[in-house]
Protein backbone atom coordinates (compact mmCIF):
# COMPACT_ATOMS: atom_id res chain seq x y z
CA UNK A 1 0.00 0.00 0.00
CA UNK A 2 1.05 3.53 -0.24
CA UNK A 3 0.31 5.98 2.18
CA UNK A 4 0.57 9.75 1.23
CA UNK A 5 1.38 12.18 3.66
CA UNK A 6 4.30 11.81 6.79
CA UNK A 7 2.86 13.73 9.31
CA UNK A 8 1.27 12.32 11.99
CA UNK A 9 -1.76 10.62 10.74
CA UNK A 10 0.08 9.47 8.24
CA UNK A 11 3.32 8.22 9.76
CA UNK A 12 0.95 6.82 12.53
CA UNK A 13 -1.46 4.36 9.56
CA UNK A 14 1.90 3.42 7.76
CA UNK A 15 3.66 2.36 11.43
CA UNK A 16 0.35 0.50 12.11
CA UNK A 17 -0.01 -1.31 8.84
CA UNK A 18 3.80 -2.46 8.68
CA UNK A 19 3.76 -3.54 12.20
CA UNK A 20 0.84 -6.28 11.11
CA UNK A 21 3.14 -6.94 8.38
CA UNK A 22 1.47 -5.13 5.25
CA UNK A 23 3.96 -4.16 2.70
CA UNK A 24 3.79 -0.05 3.08
CA UNK A 25 5.67 2.78 0.84
CA UNK A 26 5.14 6.51 3.03
CA UNK A 27 5.65 9.23 0.78
CA UNK A 28 5.51 13.01 1.46
CA UNK A 29 6.48 15.78 -0.93
CA UNK A 30 8.80 17.33 2.09
CA UNK A 31 10.51 15.87 4.82
CA UNK A 32 8.10 13.76 7.51
CA UNK A 33 6.60 16.11 9.92
CA UNK A 34 7.40 19.23 7.99
CA UNK A 35 3.79 20.69 7.91
CA UNK A 36 1.07 20.73 10.25
CA UNK A 37 2.42 18.31 12.66
CA UNK A 38 5.53 20.01 13.59
CA UNK A 39 3.77 22.95 14.33
CA UNK A 40 1.59 21.05 16.91
CA UNK A 41 1.32 22.32 20.40
CA UNK A 42 0.59 18.32 20.67
CA UNK A 43 -1.87 18.82 23.53
CA UNK A 44 -4.11 15.26 24.40
CA UNK A 45 -7.68 16.95 25.26
CA UNK A 46 -10.33 14.94 24.49
CA UNK A 47 -12.49 16.70 26.62
CA UNK A 48 -11.45 20.46 25.91
CA UNK A 49 -11.88 19.43 22.00
CA UNK A 50 -15.43 17.83 21.70
CA UNK A 51 -18.37 19.85 22.16
CA UNK A 52 -21.01 17.73 22.64
CA UNK A 53 -21.04 13.84 23.20
CA UNK A 54 -21.40 11.33 20.03
CA UNK A 55 -18.41 9.71 17.70
CA UNK A 56 -15.72 11.87 17.84
CA UNK A 57 -15.27 12.19 21.19
CA UNK A 58 -15.91 8.47 21.45
CA UNK A 59 -12.73 8.53 18.81
CA UNK A 60 -10.67 11.40 21.05
CA UNK A 61 -11.07 9.19 24.20
CA UNK A 62 -10.04 6.19 22.52
CA UNK A 63 -7.09 7.79 21.15
CA UNK A 64 -6.04 9.40 24.65
CA UNK A 65 -6.24 6.05 26.09
CA UNK A 66 -4.04 4.33 23.23
CA UNK A 67 -1.08 6.90 23.18
CA UNK A 68 0.47 5.79 26.87
CA UNK A 69 0.87 1.93 24.87
CA UNK A 70 1.91 3.35 21.85
CA UNK A 71 4.65 5.77 23.54
CA UNK A 72 6.20 2.45 24.86
CA UNK A 73 5.77 0.66 21.65
CA UNK A 74 7.27 3.55 19.75
CA UNK A 75 10.28 3.67 22.33
CA UNK A 76 11.03 0.14 22.19
CA UNK A 77 11.06 0.12 18.16
CA UNK A 78 13.00 2.99 17.36
CA UNK A 79 14.72 4.23 20.81
CA UNK A 80 13.17 7.88 19.81
CA UNK A 81 10.92 9.20 23.19
CA UNK A 82 8.14 10.81 21.76
CA UNK A 83 7.96 12.57 25.54
CA UNK A 84 3.99 12.11 26.49
CA UNK A 85 3.28 13.80 29.44
CA UNK A 86 -0.25 13.08 31.30
CA UNK A 87 0.17 15.28 34.33
CA UNK A 88 -3.44 16.72 33.90
CA UNK A 89 -5.03 20.00 32.11
CA UNK A 90 -6.65 22.56 33.52
CA UNK A 91 -9.86 24.45 31.25
CA UNK A 92 -9.32 27.70 33.30
CA UNK A 93 -11.78 30.09 33.30
CA UNK A 94 -10.66 33.46 33.40
CA UNK A 95 -14.44 35.52 34.30
CA UNK A 96 -17.60 34.65 35.24
CA UNK A 97 -19.10 33.85 31.59
CA UNK A 98 -15.71 31.87 30.89
CA UNK A 99 -16.99 29.41 34.18
CA UNK A 100 -20.58 29.37 33.49
CA UNK A 101 -19.56 27.61 29.95
CA UNK A 102 -17.14 25.51 31.92
CA UNK A 103 -19.17 24.25 34.07
CA UNK A 104 -21.88 23.49 31.31
CA UNK A 105 -19.12 21.59 29.42
CA UNK A 106 -18.45 19.46 33.11
CA UNK A 107 -22.50 18.70 33.28
CA UNK A 108 -23.01 17.55 29.75
CA UNK A 109 -19.93 15.42 30.22
CA UNK A 110 -21.51 14.07 33.54
CA UNK A 111 -24.84 13.58 31.64
CA UNK A 112 -23.16 11.30 29.63
CA UNK A 113 -21.02 9.16 32.10
CA UNK A 114 -17.94 10.72 31.01
CA UNK A 115 -16.69 11.67 34.85
CA UNK A 116 -12.72 12.30 34.09
CA UNK A 117 -12.75 16.04 35.03
CA UNK A 118 -14.60 18.18 37.79
CA UNK A 119 -14.77 22.02 39.14
CA UNK A 120 -12.06 23.76 40.96
CA UNK A 121 -12.47 26.75 42.40
CA UNK A 122 -9.36 29.36 42.29
CA UNK A 123 -6.97 28.21 45.34
CA UNK A 124 -7.64 24.81 44.21
CA UNK A 125 -6.51 25.58 40.73
CA UNK A 126 -3.24 27.32 41.99
CA UNK A 127 -3.06 24.58 44.68
CA UNK A 128 -2.82 22.31 41.34
CA UNK A 129 -0.97 24.74 39.05
CA UNK A 130 1.14 27.07 40.97
CA UNK A 131 2.52 28.88 38.17
CA UNK A 132 -1.28 29.82 37.15
CA UNK A 133 -2.36 33.38 37.54
CA UNK A 134 -4.30 34.38 40.72
CA UNK A 135 -6.88 36.24 38.33
CA UNK A 136 -9.09 33.02 37.67
CA UNK A 137 -12.71 32.52 38.59
CA UNK A 138 -12.14 28.21 38.59
CA UNK A 139 -11.29 25.62 36.17
CA UNK A 140 -12.08 21.97 35.04
CA UNK A 141 -9.57 20.01 36.13
CA UNK A 142 -8.90 16.87 34.19
CA UNK A 143 -5.99 14.61 35.72
CA UNK A 144 -5.57 12.13 32.94
CA UNK A 145 -5.10 14.44 29.98
CA UNK A 146 -1.46 15.81 29.11
CA UNK A 147 0.44 16.54 25.38
CA UNK A 148 3.18 14.81 23.74
CA UNK A 149 5.84 16.18 21.21
CA UNK A 150 4.72 16.40 18.18
CA UNK A 151 7.31 16.34 16.08
CA UNK A 152 9.34 13.66 18.54
CA UNK A 153 6.25 11.43 17.79
CA UNK A 154 6.98 11.61 14.06
CA UNK A 155 10.23 10.72 14.01
CA UNK A 156 9.50 7.97 16.54
CA UNK A 157 6.79 6.45 13.83
CA UNK A 158 8.77 6.74 11.14
CA UNK A 159 11.72 4.91 12.48
CA UNK A 160 9.50 2.38 14.03
CA UNK A 161 7.73 2.01 10.76
CA UNK A 162 10.97 1.83 8.29
CA UNK A 163 12.14 -1.23 11.15
CA UNK A 164 8.77 -2.63 10.27
CA UNK A 165 9.70 -2.79 6.68
CA UNK A 166 8.11 0.34 5.45
CA UNK A 167 10.00 2.45 2.56
CA UNK A 168 9.56 5.91 3.21
CA UNK A 169 10.62 8.77 0.96
CA UNK A 170 11.01 12.48 1.03
CA UNK A 171 10.04 14.82 -1.80
CA UNK A 172 7.71 12.53 -3.83
CA UNK A 173 5.08 14.77 -4.45
CA UNK A 174 2.12 12.42 -5.71
CA UNK A 175 0.03 14.05 -8.64
CA UNK A 176 -2.62 11.70 -9.06
CA UNK A 177 -3.30 7.63 -9.29
CA UNK A 178 -1.04 5.48 -11.80
CA UNK A 179 -1.73 3.72 -14.64
CA UNK A 180 -2.79 -0.34 -13.94
CA UNK A 181 -2.96 0.98 -9.88
CA UNK A 182 -0.56 2.99 -7.22
CA UNK A 183 0.44 6.80 -7.88
CA UNK A 184 2.07 9.04 -10.35
CA UNK A 185 4.71 11.53 -9.11
CA UNK A 186 5.54 14.80 -10.52
CA UNK A 187 9.02 13.27 -11.43
CA UNK A 188 7.60 10.61 -13.73
CA UNK A 189 7.85 7.81 -11.39
CA UNK A 190 4.96 5.26 -10.42
CA UNK A 191 4.69 3.57 -7.65
CA UNK A 192 2.47 0.15 -7.67
CA UNK A 193 -0.41 -0.14 -4.95
CA UNK A 194 -3.47 -2.02 -4.43
CA UNK A 195 -4.47 0.20 -1.66
CA UNK A 196 -3.76 4.11 -1.53
CA UNK A 197 -4.44 6.33 1.77
CA UNK A 198 -4.69 10.01 1.20
CA UNK A 199 -3.31 11.83 4.29
CA UNK A 200 -1.58 15.07 2.75
CA UNK A 201 -3.32 16.94 5.58
CA UNK A 202 -4.01 20.48 4.32
CA UNK A 203 -3.62 19.60 0.38
CA UNK A 204 -5.96 16.79 0.84
CA UNK A 205 -8.75 18.95 -1.32
CA UNK A 206 -5.95 18.96 -4.64
CA UNK A 207 -5.01 15.26 -4.04
CA UNK A 208 -8.89 14.10 -3.66
CA UNK A 209 -9.30 15.84 -6.59
CA UNK A 210 -6.07 14.31 -8.47
CA UNK A 211 -7.94 10.95 -7.60
CA UNK A 212 -11.65 11.29 -8.53
CA UNK A 213 -13.29 13.16 -6.22
CA UNK A 214 -12.53 16.90 -4.79
CA UNK A 215 -13.00 17.03 -0.96
CA UNK A 216 -13.67 20.39 0.87
CA UNK A 217 -10.78 21.00 3.47
CA UNK A 218 -9.60 24.02 3.97
CA UNK A 219 -5.81 25.22 5.58
CA UNK A 220 -6.51 27.22 8.69
CA UNK A 221 -3.38 29.10 9.33
CA UNK A 222 -2.86 28.39 13.05
CA UNK A 223 0.15 30.07 14.95
CA UNK A 224 2.52 29.39 17.85
CA UNK A 225 5.28 31.05 19.84
CA UNK A 226 7.88 28.98 22.35
CA UNK A 227 9.04 31.33 25.48
CA UNK A 228 11.77 30.42 27.19
CA UNK A 229 13.29 31.45 30.96
CA UNK A 230 10.31 31.37 32.68
CA UNK A 231 10.92 31.73 36.56
CA UNK A 232 7.81 29.14 36.95
CA UNK A 233 7.17 26.44 33.92
CA UNK A 234 4.03 25.08 34.37
CA UNK A 235 3.34 21.22 34.77
CA UNK A 236 -0.13 21.30 33.79
CA UNK A 237 -1.32 22.09 30.95
CA UNK A 238 -3.54 25.32 30.98
CA UNK A 239 -6.06 25.73 28.28
CA UNK A 240 -8.79 28.87 28.35
CA UNK A 241 -10.56 28.35 25.34
CA UNK A 242 -10.69 31.25 22.78
CA UNK A 243 -7.61 32.69 25.26
CA UNK A 244 -5.19 30.25 23.97
CA UNK A 245 -3.57 27.81 26.00
CA UNK A 246 0.08 26.88 26.98
CA UNK A 247 2.11 23.77 26.87
CA UNK A 248 5.70 23.20 28.95
CA UNK A 249 7.95 20.42 26.92
CA UNK A 250 10.76 18.86 29.00
CA UNK A 251 13.20 21.38 28.40
CA UNK A 252 11.57 24.05 29.57
CA UNK A 253 10.19 25.61 26.53
CA UNK A 254 7.06 26.82 26.91
CA UNK A 255 4.26 26.53 23.57
CA UNK A 256 1.56 29.46 23.82
CA UNK A 257 -0.95 29.05 21.18
CA UNK A 258 -2.75 29.12 19.01
CA UNK A 259 -4.63 31.50 15.91
CA UNK A 260 -6.52 30.80 13.53
CA UNK A 261 -6.49 32.49 10.26
CA UNK A 262 -7.26 31.89 6.67
CA UNK A 263 -4.22 32.75 4.81
CA UNK A 264 -4.39 29.95 1.87
CA UNK A 265 -1.44 28.05 1.83
CA UNK A 266 0.58 30.79 3.66
CA UNK A 267 2.75 29.51 6.75
CA UNK A 268 4.31 32.54 7.54
CA UNK A 269 4.26 33.71 11.05
CA UNK A 270 2.34 37.63 11.67
CA UNK A 271 3.76 40.19 14.16
CA UNK A 272 0.64 41.11 15.32
CA UNK A 273 -0.48 37.26 16.25
CA UNK A 274 3.15 36.59 17.60
CA UNK A 275 1.54 39.87 20.07
CA UNK A 276 -1.59 38.44 21.24
CA UNK A 277 -0.24 34.95 21.72
CA UNK A 278 2.45 36.67 24.22
CA UNK A 279 -0.37 38.58 26.08
CA UNK A 280 -2.49 35.30 26.42
CA UNK A 281 0.14 33.48 27.75
CA UNK A 282 0.98 36.60 30.29
CA UNK A 283 -2.17 36.07 31.16
CA UNK A 284 -2.56 32.64 32.24
CA UNK A 285 1.21 32.80 33.69
CA UNK A 286 2.42 35.82 34.98
CA UNK A 287 6.00 34.88 34.78
CA UNK A 288 5.77 34.92 30.68
CA UNK A 289 5.80 38.32 31.08
CA UNK A 290 9.75 38.03 31.41
CA UNK A 291 10.05 35.51 29.39
CA UNK A 292 12.60 34.86 26.30
CA UNK A 293 10.40 34.67 23.06
CA UNK A 294 12.78 31.84 20.88
CA UNK A 295 10.28 31.85 18.11
CA UNK A 296 7.18 32.05 16.33
CA UNK A 297 5.92 29.41 13.77
CA UNK A 298 2.86 28.41 11.84
CA UNK A 299 1.07 25.48 10.68
CA UNK A 300 -1.81 24.56 8.48
CA UNK A 301 -4.56 22.61 9.76
CA UNK A 302 -6.75 20.87 7.76
CA UNK A 303 -10.68 21.37 7.99
CA UNK A 304 -13.59 20.00 6.77
CA UNK A 305 -17.09 22.41 7.02
CA UNK A 306 -18.09 20.39 9.74
CA UNK A 307 -14.48 19.95 11.54
CA UNK A 308 -15.17 16.16 11.58
CA UNK A 309 -11.99 13.86 10.35
CA UNK A 310 -13.21 12.56 7.08
CA UNK A 311 -11.79 8.65 7.39
CA UNK A 312 -13.04 6.19 4.75
CA UNK A 313 -12.82 5.17 1.08
CA UNK A 314 -12.55 8.26 -1.58
CA UNK A 315 -15.98 8.54 -3.48
CA UNK A 316 -15.67 8.38 -7.42
CA UNK A 317 -12.12 7.02 -7.22
CA UNK A 318 -12.69 4.65 -9.87
CA UNK A 319 -9.73 6.51 -11.93
CA UNK A 320 -7.64 5.00 -9.53
CA UNK A 321 -8.75 1.04 -10.43
CA UNK A 322 -7.63 -1.43 -9.86
CA UNK A 323 -6.50 0.26 -6.24
CA UNK A 324 -8.99 1.32 -3.76
CA UNK A 325 -8.50 4.78 -2.55
CA UNK A 326 -8.69 5.27 0.78
CA UNK A 327 -8.81 9.15 3.04
CA UNK A 328 -7.34 10.37 6.41
CA UNK A 329 -7.82 13.13 6.88
CA UNK A 330 -9.00 16.56 7.87
CA UNK A 331 -8.52 16.01 12.04
CA UNK A 332 -8.32 19.81 12.13
CA UNK A 333 -6.49 20.65 15.26
CA UNK A 334 -6.80 17.31 16.62
CA UNK A 335 -4.82 15.35 15.00
CA UNK A 336 -1.85 14.59 17.13
CA UNK A 337 -4.53 13.23 19.36
CA UNK A 338 -6.67 11.32 17.22
CA UNK A 339 -2.97 10.16 15.34
CA UNK A 340 -3.68 6.31 17.27
CA UNK A 341 -7.15 5.70 17.09
CA UNK A 342 -7.56 7.31 13.02
CA UNK A 343 -4.01 4.40 12.43
CA UNK A 344 -5.92 1.32 14.47
CA UNK A 345 -9.24 2.58 12.70
CA UNK A 346 -7.51 2.90 9.24
CA UNK A 347 -5.75 -0.72 9.49
CA UNK A 348 -8.83 -2.29 9.93
CA UNK A 349 -10.41 -1.06 7.12
CA UNK A 350 -7.15 -1.59 4.77
CA UNK A 351 -6.27 -4.93 5.93
CA UNK A 352 -9.47 -7.12 7.45
CA UNK A 353 -12.31 -5.01 5.41
CA UNK A 354 -14.14 -3.31 8.60
CA UNK A 355 -15.47 0.02 9.70
CA UNK A 356 -14.90 0.73 13.38
CA UNK A 357 -18.56 1.03 14.79
CA UNK A 358 -19.49 5.04 14.44
CA UNK A 359 -17.29 5.76 11.79
CA UNK A 360 -20.35 6.22 9.41
CA UNK A 361 -20.12 10.21 10.35
CA UNK A 362 -16.56 10.26 9.54
CA UNK A 363 -17.39 9.28 6.05
CA UNK A 364 -16.11 11.14 2.92
CA UNK A 365 -19.13 10.34 1.32
CA UNK A 366 -21.17 12.91 3.54
CA UNK A 367 -19.92 15.72 1.10
CA UNK A 368 -21.57 14.12 -2.10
Amino acid sequence: MVVVGAGVIGSAIAHECAARGARVALLDRGEPGCQASGAAAGMLAPCSEAHQPGPFLDLARDALAQWPLLVERLREESDVDAELTLDGLLRVALDGGAATDVQARLRWQHSAGITAGRWVDAAEARAIEPALTPDLAGAAWYPGEGHVHSPQAVRALVAAARRHGAEVSSGADVVGPAPGGGVALRNGENVAAHHIVLAGGAWIGGLSAAFGRPLPVRPVHGQLVALRGLAATPRRVLFAGLHGYVVARRDGTVLAGATEADLDFDTTPRQPATATLRAQAERLLPAAAAATEMHAWAGLRPAAPDHLPLLGTLPGSESAAPAQVLVAGAHYRNGVLLAPATARGMASMLLDGVTPPGWEIFDPARFD
